[in-house]
């Protein structure tokens, strides 16, 4: 059963037609790629499995639930997590202390528990700091756990927003244009932790992204929508090799993206 199972996915706003009829499915411990031009209904996907918009028809499945009857604190604690393509960072803190409130979900003490560092609030904060860590040097980002995030380059922003979202441990992470902003080596180091999140973590991973080249190279399936409509689906090379893709999105006089 996969992972994830989106089927006849629709929404309007208004006379838009954001998503018709939309359907894909994601394994365990994939990576899909979902692109196409702007417009497209990549991100009203996102938003959907995040609860942030309520589909007009279509049903979602995730691990065997169905994610469209949770509430936005349930799916994530049911194991989805998102990072943001305007970062949704909370720059006057440390890079941990973004990584605590990225688990302040998962987090069952009371207010009176925390004020007098009660045992379960104390317990919980240890457990917190911990995982943070452990993600921190998964991401090699040790060095700048003290540091203010408003002091640090735009790349390894990047990087601390990936890590919030990891600390929830996620089945499921939705990358929103992580490559966004980032120059030809940062893109490099991307694709090296994209794919080390499936391989050594076992995270599956929605990516949305107009870098075409990150997109072919990391994914092992893509999905592309046009004008809110799958038009193909397939690995890599099949959907560059789609006419339809290429005349809606790579171009028509190439099949190999930019």
């Amino acid at each position: 059963m996969p992972l994830l199972s989106i089927k006849d996915l629709s929404i309007r706003f208004g006379g838009i037609v954001a998503l018709d009829g939309v359907s894909f499915d994601i394994e365990s411990a994939q990576i899909v790629g979902l692109i196409g031009p702007n417009g497209a209904g990549k991100t009203t996907v996102f938003n959907c499995l995040t609860r942030v918009y309520e589909p007009d028809s279509g049903s979602i499945a995730f691990d065997g639930h169905d994610l469209l009857s949770m509430h936005p604190h349930q799916v994530i604690a049911g194991g989805v997590a998102r990072t943001f393509q305007n970062l949704e960072l909370f720059v006057s803190m440390s890079v941990l202390e973004n990584l605590l409130v990225g688990q302040h979900a998962a987090m069952h003490s009371n207010p009176v528990e925390v004020a007098f560092r009660l045992p379960r609030a104390a317990r919980e904060e240890r457990m917190a700091v911990d995982r943070a860590d452990e993600v921190l040097r998964f991401l090699g980002l040790q060095e700048y756990r003290a540091a203010p995030v408003a002091s640090l380059p735009f790349g390894t922003k990047k990087r601390v927003e990936m890590a919030r979202a990891l600390v929830s441990e996620p089945k499921l992470l939705l990358l929103d244009e992580p490559a966004n902003g980032l120059n030809q080596g940062e893109v490099r180091d991307l694709a090296n932790m994209i794919r080390a999140l499936r391989n050594d973590l076992g995270t599956t991973v929605l990516l949305v992204e107009h870098h075409m080249g990150l997109v072919m190279d990391v994914s092992d399936n893509v999905c592309v929508l046009n004008f809110g409509r799958k038009i193909a689906e397939g690995t890599p090379a099949e959907v560059q090799g789609n006419k339809s893709v290429i005349e809606a999105y790579l171009g028509e006089t190439s099949a190999q993206p930019a």
